[in-house]
């Protein structure tokens, strides 16, 4: 039966921590504060995402117009200045339109066509009439302020919350920005590594997957399965979600002085190109014995069965000819365990618990 005492008291604190305000500000204002250095425009986690030139124009078209804006989202720091977690291309747009925009890599702002004022085009702050520059700057913002700690984590609590739903992200794309908060080097060479031509032979995904990010996700999940420290009684198995689950493991490995990013990446490549010589774009498609062939999609399942064990005994399986590898692949697949975990009812953390043990158990011989 559902806890309603527990489900209350859980409320009740996490409310008290989560502490809230509201304004009204005028574009004016708002420009100021930057200007002040009281608002941090552009925090790590929103540098993946700019809107492209038309966005601009007709947003800018829209506060014109007095048609209402979406509130902004920021969260206020121990010392008092604001971090903007939701409303970066907003105000990174109004910026460079007025020339107050500090970034480097964005130039003065020409408006586009729009279809409420096709007349717009070609304008910029410098050419605007007087009238409607003064229209502009005095046009009112809503600001949501939202008092947090002063915690990458939490914050990107907050921009996940936030963005899941308004951006129609997919869960790599925003775990991509935990990860340039946590520590740049470590993406850039995540996202390096996705690139690799090999490993996209073998996992041979549609584009779309590719535009999702699926293949950084592949990564971070071989990673997280090879490295196994992971504190699975801390999950609920039967409710977490897996992009949670991955998140919390990937900040964990970042954060983990044993984990050697650069060694592990050399390992990486040397499991690709293993099984792209060995299997090439069946490497992770289900064998058929009746058929004697490898068929279907790329399995999530077999990719957690095989990878982690082979990269651990690396060595054992290179020294392995043609024959014995590709038949060490095809016994996998009448392995109870393999079945029972592989099946389509299992939790995905449990999933990925079972089959990364048996992969490491599996490939030690």
């Amino acid at each position: 039966m559902p806890d309603e005492q527990s489900l209350l008291n859980e409320l009740s604190r996490e409310k008290s921590i989560i502490k809230t305000d509201s304004y009204s500000m005028s574009i004016g204002e708002i420009i100021n504060l930057y200007k002040d250095n009281e608002l941090q425009l552009d925090p790590a986690y929103q540098r993946l995402f700019r809107w492209k030139e038309d966005q601009k124009s007709k947003f800018i078209e829209s506060i014109l117009l007095g048609i209402p804006i979406p509130p902004i989202f920021v969260a206020q720091k121990g010392d008092g200045t604001w971090s903007i977690v939701d409303g970066v291309q907003r105000i990174s747009t109004i910026l460079q339109l007025t020339g107050d925009l500090k970034s480097g890599d964005l130039g003065p702002l020409t408006l586009g066509t729009t279809r409420k004022l096709p007349s717009l085009e070609g304008f910029t702050w410098n050419t605007l009439p007087t009238d409607l520059k003064r229209t502009f700057r005095r046009s009112k913002l809503g600001v949501n302020i939202i008092l947090t700690e002063n915690s990458i984590q939490s914050q990107y609590e907050l921009f996940q919350r936030l963005n899941t739903g308004g951006l129609n992200l997919e869960p790599q794309e925003i775990r991509n920005c935990l990860i340039i908060m946590l520590k740049p080097d470590f993406y850039q060479k995540i996202n390096r590594l996705k690139k690799y031509s090999n490993f996209l032979e073998i996992i041979s995904i549609n584009k779309r997957k590719l535009r999702e990010e699926y293949h950084m996700e592949l990564i971070l999940r071989y990673f997280i399965g090879r490295f196994n420290e992971i504190d699975y009684d801390s999950y609920r198995m039967s409710s977490t979600h897996l992009s949670e689950f991955i998140d919390k493991e990937t900040a964990r490995l970042i954060e983990n002085e044993n984990f050697d990013l650069d060694a592990e990446i050399i390992l990486f490549k040397r499991l690709v190109d293993l099984l792209k010589d060995n299997l090439g774009e069946s490497s992770f498609k289900k064998y058929n014995f009746q058929k004697d062939t490898f068929e279907g999609q790329f399995s999530n399942a077999i990719f957690e069965s095989i990878c982690a064990g082979i990269a651990d005994n690396i060595d054992l399986h290179e020294a392995k000819t043609n024959e014995e590898f590709v038949e060490k692949i095809k016994n996998m697949y009448q392995e109870q365990e393999f079945n029972t975990y592989s099946n389509r009812g299992i939790k995905a953390i449990q999933r990925f618990k079972e089959l990364n043990s048996f992969s490491k158990a599996y490939f030690s011989s």
